[in-house]
């Protein structure tokens, strides 16, 4: 399922356990986001993953908003 608004981000049953991937790859936002955390640079994870850059900056652009939409119970 195409997600609306984002144009290289997908979730398909079954695939990565239902986890938002890069459209057409086995590569979830978390594992970008994994990377980041690491200290690859956009620029490297995009080259070692061999996806667009537009690509790993929308997967940050996705994740950010679900965080923004998490309520959280302190």
């Amino acid at each position: 399922m195409s997600l609306r608004g984002y144009r290289w981000i997908e979730v398909v049953k079954g695939k990565r356990g239902g986890r938002p991937t890069i459209k057409g790859t086995r590569i979830t936002v978390d594992d970008i986001l994994e990377m980041l955390a690491n200290g690859w640079s956009v620029e490297e994870i995009a080259e070692e993953l061999e996806v667009p850059l537009e690509a790993v900056y929308e997967a940050i652009r996705f994740a950010s908003n679900v965080v923004k939409r998490a309520n959280l119970v302190a």
